[in-house]
């Protein structure tokens, strides 16, 4: 059963990750480009992990699972600072700027990581310090929600960015929290992880769909004094 619902997740998520990618490249891309990166990296992601379940890889699965997820924990911080900063340009004061949003994420992985250490498995401290980065980017997607909410005229699109980025990194975090709890909650948190993670992508899809259609949105400046 288990095996079954695996190769139906990973037929969903490349069905997903492919729609997003042809929806960006017919034309909102110029416009977001880390997004583009996330989803290329996401695609390539679930092809390595894909491969590396079915074959005989020479290494434990697991660790072509974190170096995916690490490289896309770094991304996710990536594209959600590059909302912020086309946020900014409509918004009616700016926000934090942006090296000290990048020197915060900067100092959370690192912290992170050398809380982490310790003699637990390698599983279970790579999911903690996943876990952890998850919270850091949701922290970031509510700067972003609370800009977008307070500008003159409110960029549609990257609220629907920002829903579907903040449904996927909370359920992740549940999702882990969940499986910390007992071996019996690991299944029902992994299931709450793809769910989400495939509802997210599925907002992408529809919110860069509809930017294809349309021409960005000039940003708002200020009347001077």
């Amino acid at each position: 059963m288990k095996e079954a619902l695996q190769y139906v997740s990973w037929a969903v998520g490349l069905w997903l990750e492919l729609l997003v990618i042809y929806a960006l490249w017919r034309g909102p891309y110029r416009q977001y480009r880390l997004a583009l990166a996330y989803a290329v990296a996401l695609l390539l992601a679930t092809v390595v992990e894909i491969s590396a379940a079915t074959a005989k890889p020479a290494l434990p699965l697991y660790i072509y699972y974190w170096i995916d997820e690490g490289i896309l924990d770094i991304l996710v911080f990536c594209v959600v600072i590059g909302f912020i900063d086309q946020a900014a340009a409509r918004a009616r004061r700016r926000p934090v700027k942006r090296r000290w949003l990048i020197a915060g994420a900067a100092l959370i992985v690192v912290t992170s990581g050398a809380l982490r250490i310790g003699p637990a498995h390698f599983n279970h401290r790579m999911t903690l310090v996943s876990r952890d980065l998850n919270l850091c980017a949701v922290v970031l997607d509510l700067i972003l929600w609370s800009i977008l909410i307070t500008s003159r005229s409110p960029d549609r699109h990257l609220l629907l960015l920002s829903g579907g980025l903040g449904i996927q990194l909370t359920g992740a975090i549940i999702g882990e929290s969940v499986g910390q709890i007992s071996r019996a909650a690991v299944f029902p948190g992994v299931l709450l992880e793809v769910l989400t993670f495939f509802a997210g992508l599925y907002i992408w899809w529809r919110a860069f769909r509809i930017g294809a259609a349309q021409p960005p949105t000039p940003p708002v400046t200020e009347p001077r004094a």
